[in-house]
Formats: structure tokens, C-alpha cells, sequence
């Protein structure tokens, strides 16, 4: 498939023109000679992820963490020269997509953890930079602190941590993959049971303690794996192009 049309269908898939993510640069970061064949998918561009991609047999990949972060590219020197010439090298087309891949209602790593979860009433909520990018949803009956946990060591991540604050019973849980630790108040204010994301941190531990909220870290990579298998299955589906998903197993 060529590549233009092949970019331009992603991009309005995840309706990158709605979000203004003033971090990443979205999209297409590295072109290759101008067809794909062969996609492979994952968290974070990194130059282990990009052999692993070649070994493969990639001419494009498809990422959450991309190369290009505001001015990040500004000098291609050191190890922003040695990840790129490696993907012109290899022919590898980049394509990156931050918020709109946490955002997204089908195929983002929120809902993708919504459905992982077995949650009902399913609604966009947490805003950030002016756009919802979590969800929020409802167990049909409530769980106790320990069988939820144990539920999401079994469907998304085997390391994760649970501080239990709050309520014994959970039922309503805010879901935000990654790093979203500051958005554990905005949880408590919303009314959550639980708020679930990836990366623990100092200040969520006195926010959840302080508020008598229930939070579960899964890890930051882990929770954010769920859009990008996602949008390589849709990918195989509609354009019949083969994709693998590179996993390393990262446990933060």
C-alpha cells in the first residue's frame, strides 16, 4: 500500500486534527520511500524497538511515544541522529499518535482498558488540554478492593500495586493510562470508586491518602500497550497488511 493513503487513514481514524497536544508532534515524523508492507507496533520508539521492527521485516511502525516532542528534533545530533538514520537507513516509515491514541473511543488505550475491565456505562471524561482523554465506567456488580486487583494483574498488568484508601466495595472506576497520577483528585471529584492508571508516583500517594481514594498503578507501559495492539489488529483488518506487536514486557 502506498503511503499517503495509508497515513491519511490513520490520522482520520484518531481525528488528530481535534486535539492539540502542544507535547507531541502527531502523525507521520519519518517518511520512507513510500509504501507499506509490513507494520509493527508498540509503546515507545527506541532504538531496540527499531531493530526489532527491521528484524522484522517493518517499513513503518506505529507508536505512542514517537521521536518528536515539541523542539525534541531541533538538533539531530547524538542519539536523535543514531534513531533516525536508523529508520531512513532501514526504510522505516514513523508514525506517532499521543493523546489521540489514549483518547480514542474504540481503539485508544483508555477504552481498549474499559473493555479489558468488564466495565458497563462507559463515558469520556478527564480532560486534559481541553480535550477527554479517560473514561469512566461501572462493574454491573461491585468487587471488593482485592477481586479487582486481581483482575487487572490477570487482563493487563501482573506487577500492579493497589493503595486502598477508600471504599471496600467498587463499583464506578476512572480509567487514564500512563502517567496521570495528578488526575487522582479530579477521580475523587467524579465520583470514582477507583481510579486506575499506569505510573505511581510520590504526589498520588498522599493525593489518594489524603482524598481516601482507591488507585491501582499498572505501569505506565503496560496500560498503554492495550491502543497500540488495537490499532495494528484494525490495520491487518482493513488494508490486509501484516502487523506484529513488539512487546518488551517494561514493568514501569
Amino acid at each position: 500500500m502506498e503511503l499517503k493513503p495509508f497515513v491519511r487513514a490513520l490520522d482520520e481514524l484518531l481525528a488528530l486534527d481535534n486535539f492539540s497536544d502542544d507535547t507531541a508532534n502527531n502523525g507521520l515524523q519519518i517518511a520512507n520511500t513510500g509504501h507499506v508492507t509490513h507494520v509493527a507496533v508498540g509503546v515507545d520508539v527506541s532504538l531496540r524497538f527499531l531493530r526489532a521492527a527491521a528484524e522484522e521485516g517493518a517499513d513503518c511502525v506505529i507508536v505512542h511515544h514517537g521521536l518528536s516532542w515539541k523542539n525534541s528534533l531541533a538538533y539531530v545530533t547524538g542519539l536523535n541522529y543514531e534513531l533516525v538514520s536508523f529508520a531512513i537507513q532501514n526504510d522505516i516509515a514513523v508514525y506517532a499518535a499521543h493523546l489521540p491514541l489514549d483518547a480514542h473511543p474504540k481503539y485508544g488505550n483508555n477504552a481498549q482498558l474499559c473493555a479489558a475491565l468488564g466495565l458497563k456505562k462507559v463515558t469520556l471524561g478527564f480532560p486534559y488540554h481541553g480535550m477527554p482523554i479517560g473514561y469512566t465506567g461501572e462493574f454491573t456488580t461491585p468487587l471488593s478492593m482485592d477481586d479487582v486487583l486481581q483482575r487487572i494483574q490477570a487482563q493487563i498488568a501482573p506487577q500492579a500495586k493497589a493503595l486502598a484508601f477508600g471504599k471496600q466495595k467498587i463499583q464506578r472506576v476512572g480509567v487514564v493510562s500512563g502517567g496521570a497520577s495528578d488526575m487522582i483528585a479530579l477521580a475523587s471529584e467524579m465520583n470514582c470508586d477507583l481510579f486506575l492508571t499506569g505510573e505511581p508516583s510520590l504526589m498520588g500517594y498522599t493525593m489518594a491518602e489524603n482524598l481516601g481514594m482507591n488507585v491501582i498503578f499498572g505501569g505506565h507501559y503496560a496500560t498503554e500497550t492495550f491502543g497500540a495492539r488495537a490499532i495494528g489488529k484494525w490495520l491487518t483488518q482493513k488494508f490486509r497488511i501484516p502487523s506484529s506487536f513488539i512487546d518488551f514486557g517494561i514493568e514501569y
